[in-house]
């Protein structure tokens, strides 16, 4: 050493005889870097360099425990990839964390890191208010696992898709085409695979809901929003969410630590999908 920032060392391979080692790592307060990494070889398995020592029998993809800070959806640098896909290895991890929904920019938290076989394209996407770059040429990637409990990502987002025995709202659009056909914009048309319109409140009407009844209490992790679709070119900018576990005591979420309502980041277009995660979790049957 010493190593900084992106200038190589005079002589970058450290060679010892010793059967350990002991690294001292002092970092500035630069906060937007990728960190540590580290790589090795032994006489016995020459030339088998990782990115962190990995176990010679079983091959287990390694794995790191990052705590990160609060504030980090507001440092420099690009995600590249989404929560269903993984993300490279060049994305800012804690930002990513965030934009994945495995920690709240509030309070920042511990993200469990493992690095392992990834795809070749990474699809950009906005989620939890942060857009994420599309990426080729990749293959080796970094996957999020939030602490404690068992949901993986971007496996699935804390579990599949969650079943809606019915919906309903305070009220529909009843279009009249040119035609003079009539068009109901009802709520059973905001399921999210729908095909053609939506749902849509009234026309004019002030306070409008749409209600998610899940036939029982669940563990809900988090919401994806969609436009009408691009022939309509409707869609919601900014939400709030409320749970009952009664269908008459209603609490709006607050998330993380919040003293106000929490105002969800909605969509931008009438095509692409928007992911928001609650962080904690609602529990409810109902949600509106």
């Amino acid at each position: 050493g010493p190593y900084c920032r992106n200038a190589g060392p005079a002589a970058p391979l450290l060679v010892t005889n010793s059967s350990a080692v002991t690294v001292l790592f002092n970092s500035t307060s630069h906060r937007s870097g990728r960190g540590l990494l580290l790589s090795y070889a032994t006489s016995q398995h020459p030339g088998r360099g990782e990115a962190s020592p990995r176990d010679a029998e079983t091959h287990t993809p390694p794995r790191a425990v990052v705590y990160c800070p609060a504030g980090c959806k507001d440092i420099d640098g690009d995600i590249w990839g989404n929560p269903s896909q993984g993300y490279r290895d060049t994305s800012v991890l804690c930002k990513a964390a965030v934009h994945a929904g495995v920690i709240a920019d509030e309070l920042g938290g511990q993200v469990t890191l493992s690095r392992e076989k990834g795809i070749t394209l990474y699809e950009s996407a906005f989620a939890n208010g942060l857009h994420s770059k599309r990426w080729a040429r990749g293959s080796w990637g970094p996957w999020l696992h939030p602490a404690p409990g068992p949901c993986r990502l971007p496996l699935s987002a804390c579990g599949d898709a969650l079943e809606v025995a019915a919906f309903n709202a305070s009220s529909w659009w009843y279009e009249v085409d040119a035609l003079g056909q009539d068009r109901a914009w009802a709520a059973e048309r905001a399921a999210l695979g729908a095909a053609g319109h939506s749902w849509a409140a009234e026309p004019g009407s002030e306070g409008a809901w749409l209600e998610l009844d899940l036939g029982t209490r669940r563990n809900v992790t988090g919401i994806i929003t969609k436009g009408s679709s691009e022939r309509y070119d409707y869609y919601v900018t900014s939400y709030r969410v409320s749970s009952s576990r009664d269908g008459k005591n209603w609490r709006t979420y607050r998330g993380s630590g919040g003293q106000e309502d929490k105002v969800f980041e909605g969509n931008a277009d009438s095509h692409g999908e928007v992911s928001n995660a609650f962080i904690p979790p609602i529990v409810a049957r109902y949600v509106r």
